[in-house]
């Protein structure tokens, strides 16, 4: 399904964009057949009805070598409200255009200041090795990818404000935003004409995701406001939100004695540790967390066992990054895949936890790079231990100056400074 298509006689025929068709024009225009595709150079037909958008189609059978997936209505209408919306603002702006070094069309290929951008709006769930491919196309031709997602992909918690259910491939489309560390994944519904944005991903598991999301009607949005437009604060609700996922992790985590689990729960006792009572100073949000799908009192807790099998015996932040990837290796841990944001995230998440701790005393380094425990972890042994130092904690970091550049990297209000006495960021106005 295609808005743009070839005339015999070599013209470029659109059906979308500042010429909208009426039901007579439709018709002398059909009259003209026949038409083509600007990729593949078969002929397509012109299709319009009272309930669809005119469009052109390959006969039934045709095999068009750019065409991965079937376009639904969805992704005609929203493809179209995006193009029109940057042309209305001006822009050098191309609709489905055909690029042969690639053998890629985008949806569409538009100009904003120095940079060329393909805008690709994905309604269709599609394979990983396909949407690296695109992009290493785009790439290639010093085009910048940006995708937009279709917003029936998004599922908010009905339980939980603020938590969302991120499949795998809709982690693929997320991308940093402008002077930060902080990922954003964009949606728009053809529906209601609304931009969505969600941002400061913090997830807590493979799916579930706590983030911040923020819709604008797509009319009131400029492309320079989606791109540089500051990230909005943490949910007012997020540290307790937080804190709840921590007793809920220890109540459920020996309750899925699958074999990678059991893998894991025999990691842990081994070095001494009961699984639901993992250390206080495992699963805390970092800027980089979103590097990981595994659990973060999970991936924390293996970072943490090294100094913990042999106490008092330093190691180096090379040996344990190595202790990292064996984990990786034997599928006990599992980094996210990000193609638009790096391969090594995972290792700088692990920099960013041994950071932390050594920010709250709990790590020194020592001469030449070693690293040893100072300080003995916190283990709860009840359910009024977990709550307790759980909140010391929080407490601790709160009033740590030199984490303030955690809270900074956390996109939180004030450096730290103006949250709640509960240990949660000041309400936003949101």
């Amino acid at each position: 399904m295609l808005f743009v298509a070839l005339a015999a006689d070599g013209r470029t025929v659109s059906l979308a964009g500042a010429e909208r068709w009426e039901r007579e024009g439709l018709m002398r225009l059909k009259r003209q057949e026949p038409f083509f595709c600007p990729a593949c150079r078969q002929e397509v037909v012109l299709r319009s009805g009272r309930y669809r958008l005119p469009h052109f189609a390959h006969r039934k059978g045709a095999a068009c070598p750019v065409e991965h997936e079937p376009e639904s209505e969805r992704h005609l209408t929203g493809k179209r409200d995006l193009f029109e919306w940057l042309i209305r603002q001006g822009m050098e702006a191309k609709l489905e255009p055909y690029l042969p070094a690639i053998k890629q069309r985008p949806d569409v290929l538009f100009r904003h200041g120095p940079h060329l951008y393909a805008l690709e709006y994905q309604c269709s769930t599609i394979d990983e090795s396909l949407f690296r491919e695109r992009n290493d196309g785009y790439r290639l031709l010093g085009i910048r990818p940006l995708w937009v997602l279709g917003a029936h992909h998004l599922r908010r918690s009905p339980k939980y404000s603020g938590e969302v259910q991120l499949s795998r491939f809709q982690w693929l489309f997320a991308q940093r935003a402008p002077f930060s560390v902080a990922l954003r994944v964009w949606y728009y519904s053809p529906e209601t004409k609304q931009l969505t944005c969600l941002s400061r991903l913090q997830p807590l598991s493979v799916s579930r995701t706590l983030a911040v999301i923020a819709s604008s009607p797509l009319s009131r949005l400029s492309f320079s406001d989606v791109m540089t437009a500051h990230l909005p604060l943490l949910s007012p609700s997020f540290w307790e939100q937080w804190l709840n996922q921590k007793k809920q992790w220890r109540r459920t985590f020996p309750l899925y004695p699958n074999r990678k689990m059991r893998r894991i729960c025999s990691d842990f006792y081994q070095a001494g540790i009961v699984p639901s009572l993992f250390p206080t100073e495992a699963g805390w949000p970092l800027p980089r967390g979103y590097a990981w799908e595994t659990a973060p009192f999970i991936w924390q807790t293996y970072v943490l066992l090294p100094f913990l099998r042999q106490p008092g015996r330093p190691v180096t932040m090379a040996s344990l990054l190595g202790w990292v990837d064996e984990q990786i290796r034997t599928g006990r841990l599992m980094p996210r895949r990000l193609p638009l944001v790096g391969r090594d995230d995972y290792r700088q998440a692990v920099s960013e936890y041994v950071h932390w701790l050594r920010l709250l005393g709990y790590v020194r380094c020592k001469d030449g790079g070693q690293l040893y425990l100072a300080k003995p972890l916190s283990f709860p042994a009840t359910v009024e231990d977990v709550i307790r130092q759980d909140a010391a904690l929080l407490e601790q970091i709160e009033r740590t100056p030199a984490l303030a550049s955690y809270w900074t990297a956390l996109e939180m209000s004030g450096g730290g400074k103006n949250k709640q006495k509960t240990g949660k960021t000041a309400k936003n106005g949101e």
